[in-house]
């Protein structure tokens, strides 16, 4: 298969990408091929891929046409996170065409003939329009499988309630009040790769650091994947605390409202 040749800006941000994929699998948050990375590269990738003659072209007529000869970096569907450490196998670089009617393979997708981009290309993509048409220096969108944060979400209080969970979360740690100072957003329970989850999520994302697929997951955006991986594991740690302080048979104090509004003010948050 054709391929490009790749700088050492695009190979460190899809370096960092594999390195979230270990951190994801060793925590157990990316079961078989559960979770997906993607990065915009449009402006790093550094040539002219304006030819794509000779390239793998895959059709498809369902992304806005605001993604037109966009270039991402995104992990394969079916693909196992675990085996990121050879993103060329487990990934690849996708171009989409001046119409926005699918999209080339530029690199990457080495293993399987029928390699494609992850079943929730969609709500990156939308993601990445949405980070672009507001001028965020976000590139990256990480999902994952977070056990805690998934578990705290089942409970109908917090599921039902962003206040309530993220009231809980912040005051479990001060690193989360610090951390993730827009609170986690909640979208109901969507089919996934789906057109109504990918906009729930964007508008959840507004005015959130990271949004949980009710009953699913993990979504969350950053100036690269390390960066969008801490705000989950940041929140996760939260979620884990609470749940094992209730395993222990109490409820958990936590920082009261004063504690958490002192750190407020002391990190302008």
């Amino acid at each position: 298969m054709k391929s490009i040749k790749i700088n050492q800006r695009v190979k460190d941000e899809i370096n960092k990408a594999a390195e979230v994929a270990e951190y994801m699998w060793n925590r157990e948050w990316a079961e078989r091929s559960g979770g997906n990375i993607s990065i915009n590269i449009t402006d790093i990738l550094d040539q002219d891929t304006s030819n794509c003659k000779g390239f793998r072209f895959i059709e498809c007529d369902k992304f806005p046409k605001g993604v037109a000869q966009l270039i991402f970096f995104v992990t394969g569907s079916g693909e196992r996170l675990r085996e990121m450490k050879i993103p060329e196998e487990t990934g690849c670089i996708i171009r989409f065409n001046e119409n926005a009617t699918g999209f080339y393979i530029l690199w990457g997708g080495k293993e399987h003939p029928g390699f494609r981009p992850s079943s929730e290309l969609l709500p990156h993509v939308k993601i990445h329009l949405d980070k672009l048409s507001s001028q965020s220096k976000h590139r990256a969108v990480v999902h994952t499988h977070p056990n805690e944060l998934i578990c705290i979400t089942y409970h109908p209080k917090f599921s039902q309630d962003e206040k309530a969970l993220n009231n809980v979360l912040w005051s479990m740690i001060p690193e989360v009040r610090v951390f993730v100072p827009k609170g986690v957003g909640i979208t109901q329970y969507t089919l996934p790769g789906s057109e109504e989850l990918s906009d729930r999520t964007v508008e959840a994302l507004k005015k959130r650091d990271l949004v949980m697929w009710n009953k699913h997951g993990a979504i969350s955006t950053g100036e690269d994947a390390h960066v969008a991986f801490d705000y989950i594991d940041v929140a996760n740690k939260g979620a884990k605390l609470y749940l094992q302080c209730l395993a222990s048979r109490f409820v958990p104090e936590g920082l009261n409202k004063d504690e958490m509004q002192e750190l407020v003010e002391a990190f302008n948050l």
